[in-house]
């Protein structure tokens, strides 16, 4: 029986090989043997095909896996390094290709009909010159896989050594790819559309994907310039940076006259390799290819100003936070968007021209970029200026922004208008903020809040709620300093000198060099009659250096 296998199979092959085509035979300057390489070592090698002028090719997904370079050699004995990976397939093993393109490439052209069961197809393996083997193949069944892409099982002696050989009609025209070897029927193979494989291609989504990263050559980007970029802004937050760096090149090459591939070297150069001529250079370059300059100067503005290049002393001279001034204004100069004002208000700022900063902010309350953000700044150059009425109102604004309804989102909103109020000396407002603000918390603080109102209610006279709010805060918190020193002080304000002695004898302990702690225990002491303990802790908090003790003890001694 094995005998009588044998000779099958060898009557199938022979039948197979037999009198090809000139078109066929002329598949075989098409087919290339790949070698693929990890650390300069062979990993493995296969089989592709040569589709197009542009250097496009044909292979397995499973030969490239963990390798970081490859080439092919087409049989003239011609080798060229695989380039890119333009799509890439796990499910179907197969991948897209990019070699250079030159013109001895001998590509096979696509069928523009598919196969249909009866159809006798032509398998062709690689040879030097014309040494490529040619077998025939019986078109068995067709079934469709990824919607309409047509996937055929053929008769033709399955061989792992085969995967992604072409399949081709009569007129060497590349119907399929032959698919790796599966199951238990060695008489059999399978074999996935071409025009499968060349609609693979790769999205922005694709690059966090297992299946890219397995493979470790280059990889093309989307052919859409803006789908490009988004691929680009999500690697931009990736850890690694050399991957990031090699889609910038790659970006550069797919898009030359782009200037973004230009603008955000500049960006990779200044901030993360620290070479600054070379980003201004990168920079030069953007410039003179984009058809909006303004982008380009906001871009730049933008990077110095984002990224605290001015703080580093060898990038200042180049990219000092005034260049960063000059450039947003050459941006607004050539349209006044509110992106651009929005920038030019934060440099403002951080100059310290908070007179000029209100100003871009202001200006922006009326457009597309108004938010609570933008209020709240401009709030804060009016209060540094002097005009707290009116840093106010702003910060009134920006609560506004959020709708009559108070929701959680508003909170920091409402607490920071308090504390703006609590500067203003409108100390009874700042308690209604601080209550909303709690309210919408549901009364989940800590403790430095409840010693915030408490501040507040005691310089608004309100000492019975402050009272209650710094007893809080020392349950929350019962060896604070700054809390039993407060507690003290308000008892003392109000007269409860028996309930501030004992909390001012436990502020002594906890904070055995605190001047205050001992000076404010001396004076309830003094009410108490006590003069003996009152004049120690006097010592005390002079020997601590309390301003007031020494002259206090003084008095207290006549």
């Amino acid at each position: 029986m094995r005998k009588l296998f044998l000779f099958i199979l060898l009557a199938v092959v022979v039948a197979g090989y037999s009198k090809p085509s000139k078109k066929v035979a002329a598949v075989r300057n098409s087919v290339a043997s790949v070698l693929v390489f990890k650390n300069g070592e062979l990993l493995r090698s296969g089989l592709g095909v040569f589709v197009g002028a542009d250097g496009s090719f044909f292979s397995s997904y499973s030969l490239f896996v963990d390798g970081d370079s490859a080439v092919a050699i087409d049989n003239r004995g011609v080798a060229r390094p695989i380039q890119k990976v333009l799509g890439a397939d796990e499910t179907y093993d197969c991948v897209r290709l990019s070699v250079l393109p030159d013109k001895k490439i001998k590509v096979v052209e696509f069928s523009s009909l598919p196969a249909v069961k009866g159809d006798a197809l032509h398998m062709v393996s690689y040879g030097v010159k014309k040494s490529g083997a040619i077998a025939e193949a019986a078109v068995e069944k067709v079934d469709t896989v990824s919607g309409s892409y047509l996937y055929y099982t053929l008769r033709l002696p399955a061989n792992e050594k085969s995967v992604a050989a072409p399949l081709v009609n009569a007129n060497g025209e590349l119907v399929a790819l032959l698919q790796p070897v599966a199951g238990g029927d060695t008489m059999r193979s399978h074999a996935l559309a071409a025009n499968y494989v060349k609609s693979l291609s790769i999205k922005a989504k694709d690059y966090s994907s297992g299946r890219f990263a397995r493979i470790g050559i280059k990889k093309a980007l989307p052919e859409n310039e803006e789908e490009a970029l988004s691929a680009l802004l999500l690697q931009s937050f990736s850890s690694d940076s050399v991957a990031y760096k090699q889609m910038l090149d790659v970006f550069k090459e797919q898009f030359p006259q782009s200037h973004n591939g230009y603008l955000y070297t500049a960006e990779y150069n200044a901030v993360k390799l620290k070479k600054y001529p070379a980003a201004a250079a990168e920079w030069e370059r953007a410039l003179a290819l984009a058809t909006k300059a303004d982008e380009v100067y906001y871009h730049k503005a933008n990077t110095i100003y984002a990224n605290k290049l001015y703080s580093d002393s060898a990038a200042n001279t180049i990219f000092a936070l005034d260049s960063a001034l000059l450039y947003v204004n050459k941006a607004l100069e050539i349209e006044q968007l509110p992106v651009y004002t929005r920038l030019k208000g934060h440099i403002l700022y951080t100059k310290r021209d908070f007179a000029g900063a209100f100003d871009c902010y202001s200006a922006l309350t009326g457009t597309n970029l108004s938010n609570a953000e933008i209020y709240v700044l401009a709030a804060n150059c009016k209060e540094i200026l002097g005009d707290s009425d009116a840093a106010i109102l702003y910060q009134d604004s920006a609560i506004a922004t959020f709708g009559r309804v108070p929701v959680a989102a508003m909170a920091p909103y409402i607490l920071n208008r308090g504390l703006m109020k609590y500067r203003a000396g409108r100390y009874r407002e700042a308690v209604l903020d601080y209550n909303v603000y709690a309210n919408i918390l549901n009364n989940r603080m800590n403790a430095n809040f409840y010693y915030l109102r408490e501040q507040a209610e005691y310089n608004g006279k309100m000492y019975r709620l402050a009272l209650a709010d710094i007893e809080v805060a020392l349950r929350l918190d019962p060896d604070n300093i700054l809390f039993l020193l407060e507690k003290g002080r308000v008892c003392y304000r109000v007269n409860l000198i028996d309930d501030a002695l004992p909390v001012l004898e436990k502020a002594v302990k906890v904070a055995p060099d605190n001047a205050d702690a001992y000076y404010l225990l001396a004076r309830c002491q003094m009410l108490k009659g006590n003069k003996d303990a009152a004049k120690a802790n006097l010592s005390n908090a002079a020997k601590y250096g309390h301003p007031d003790a020494a002259a206090t003890l003084k008095e207290l001694e006549k």
